[in-house]
């Protein structure tokens, strides 16, 4: 078992993501934690774990986030891989349940959990998301039907999920050019290969940055990309996905752009509010300037698909 650990500018949240990982019930796995060439303080948390299950990576420059996620993918060893952005978090029984299930489930390539969407201190914006008529056994098909009726991601985030390390790579991993649908887009290509198994537990957090990529990218771009993603999907033959199903995903898509407009409005009042208090108290990381997001170190020549995590869920 592998948890893959794609790491950039993330001095702010990876102390919280190792602690999650390394206090998993299931003990046999082991950490890949890629740095993706951060010029924070990322390598100096890193080297200051002393558990030997943990293996750290450096790249010699900065990769884009898809070649970064692959890259932690394949340094892994293990036969199940989980990848989990370095800022989210897992509960202690998180992997003992998806391999529980994997072991059990031969034909299965892709498990999921449930997933509560937090803010940028912790606290739950939306609690249990994901798998909406997706829990137990799923073959493909019925998968791919709900995904596209949904007008989102209904698998889940990376942190949700765990997989077959051979299914990805007979599927050639993680592609970037659709950003925002990364992760759906994968497991899609995925699960041609085997069925999908939704856990209704809530076992992961996935965290909405006030400053992360999503916030700070339009929602036509988000709604393109995704339009993309369901025409890629309803034009492989394989999925026989239906007009009705496409008209209904088609409605869903707006309803839930809306929603997630929403939750990232809400994370960005929260931080202000709390930059407010902290400022007034004479705090140290008052000032906007301190904050370590993953976007706040772009500079105007730089890409901004080098940094974070795709966060597009709801």
């Amino acid at each position: 078992m592998s948890l893959c650990i794609p790491a950039y500018q993330a001095e702010r949240h990876l102390q919280a993501t190792l602690d999650s990982v390394l206090a998993q019930s299931y003990d046999d796995f082991e950490v890949v934690v890629v740095d993706n060439n951060s010029s924070d303080r990322t390598a100096q948390i890193v080297a200051g774990v002393r558990d030997e299950r943990v293996r750290v990576v450096r790249n010699r420059e900065t990769l884009p986030i898809a070649e970064n996620f692959n890259r932690a993918v394949r340094q892994s060893r293990g036969r199940y891989v989980k990848l989990i952005c370095a800022d989210d978090t897992i509960e202690p029984d998180c992997v003992a349940e998806q391999v529980r299930v994997m072991d059990a489930n031969p034909d299965v390539v892709l498990v999921s959990v449930r997933t509560d969407f937090i803010d940028d201190a912790g606290d739950v914006l939306r609690p249990a998301k994901g798998l909406r008529g997706i829990v137990g056994l799923q073959s493909a098909q019925q998968t791919v039907r709900r995904v596209i009726r949904s007008g989102t991601n209904p698998i889940g985030p990376p942190v949700a999920a765990l997989f077959r390390r051979a299914e990805f790579d007979r599927c050639g991993g993680f592609r970037g050019d659709l950003l925002f649908p990364m992760e759906l887009d994968l497991w899609v290509r995925m699960i041609q290969h085997g069925d999908f198994y939704g856990v209704p537990k809530t076992l992961a957090s996935f965290r909405i940055g006030s400053g992360s990529m999503t916030a700070l990218t339009s929602a036509r771009s988000q709604l393109g990309q995704q339009f993309e993603f369901v025409r890629r999907v309803v034009r492989n033959p394989c999925w026989r996905i239906s007009t009705a199903d496409r008209a209904i995903g088609v409605a869903a898509i707006f309803d839930k752009q809306l929603r997630r407009d929403v939750l990232f409005l809400m994370s960005s009042v929260r931080a202000a509010r709390r930059r407010r208090i902290d400022g007034s108290a004479g705090h140290p990381d008052a000032s906007p300037a301190t904050h370590t997001g993953p976007r706040n170190d772009v500079r105007p020549t730089e890409d901004p698909f080098l940094e974070g995590k795709m966060q597009w869920h709801s």
